[in-house]
């Protein structure tokens, strides 16, 4: 059956989906590095908690394992997106997963300043790196972010809510409705948080998309070749599956 809104919640299920592994894997990334150093962890929906400490550099190790291995792990997907020629929904998830991955890196710079426990808080404290240093990585976080998301922008153009082309329409349920209601159904799969910061990353890292929107509207197109009018049997699966993951390791 055709839904007016399929494109949206075809959107919705597939950043939140996305956002939800990028965390996983993020976090299994600390995991693992601390059992490569023989520390024993806990590893739960949006943190890992170490049983014992190991020496410093050990301990800042596992700190950057999971942003590194965000960064790495976005631009292989990211490039994998690129190369899919057809245009499809799972093109599109691969596109957001990728997004998702380089923001876990990216956003983890933007707040340093202010998330002293955070991954590159420990990184900086440990470095040593000053405060202004830390806000002017910040700054340039921001820039290259907006900069980069927008260069996707294009990715985006394959995609319609209707046989009738609306780029004002497909814009909200492009990026619009997605992006808030992955805010909204992000923050409460994430709770309880361990940490406040823990709730940074996952109410203000996505606000970085509304770039990639920026970009699209400006893209000269009067057209788009895939219609989404129909939900996805398999976005479906994969969203209940990712979360019930999630949640299982609250």
């Amino acid at each position: 059956m055709k839904n007016k809104y399929a494109l949206t919640v075809n959107s919705l299920l597939i950043l939140l989906s996305t956002s939800l592994i990028a965390t996983l894997l993020h976090e299994s990334a600390h995991y693992f590095t601390g059992l490569y150093f023989h520390i024993p962890s806990e590893m739960h929906h949006n943190y890992v908690r170490p049983l014992s400490d190991g020496t410093p550099e050990q301990m800042v190790l596992i700190a950057g394992a999971g942003p590194v291995f965000s960064l790495i792990l976005g631009l292989v997907i990211t490039y994998i997106a690129f190369r899919i020629s057809k245009a499809s929904l799972f093109k599109l998830f691969m596109l957001w997963l990728g997004m998702e991955n380089i923001l876990m890196f990216l956003g983890y710079l933007l707040i340093a300043p202010i998330a002293k426990s955070g991954d590159t808080g420990k990184v900086f404290a440990y470095l040593g790196i000053p405060l202004p240093v830390a806000i002017g990585i910040a700054v340039v976080s921001v820039i290259v972010t907006s900069k980069l998301f927008r260069t996707f922008a294009s990715q985006f153009a394959y995609y319609k809510h209707d046989t009738t082309f609306d780029k004002q329409e497909n814009t909200k349920q492009l990026f619009v409705l997605p992006i808030i209601g992955c805010i909204v159904l992000g923050t409460l799969l994430n709770l309880p948080v361990f940490i406040w910061v823990s709730l940074l990353p996952t109410i203000f890292m996505p606000m970085s998309f509304f770039s990639t929107m920026g970009g699209y509207k400006k893209l000269s197109i009067n057209d788009a070749e895939l219609v989404v009018n129909k939900l996805s049997p398999w976005l479906i699966v994969v969203t209940v599956v990712v979360i019930g993951v999630f949640r299982y390791l609250v």
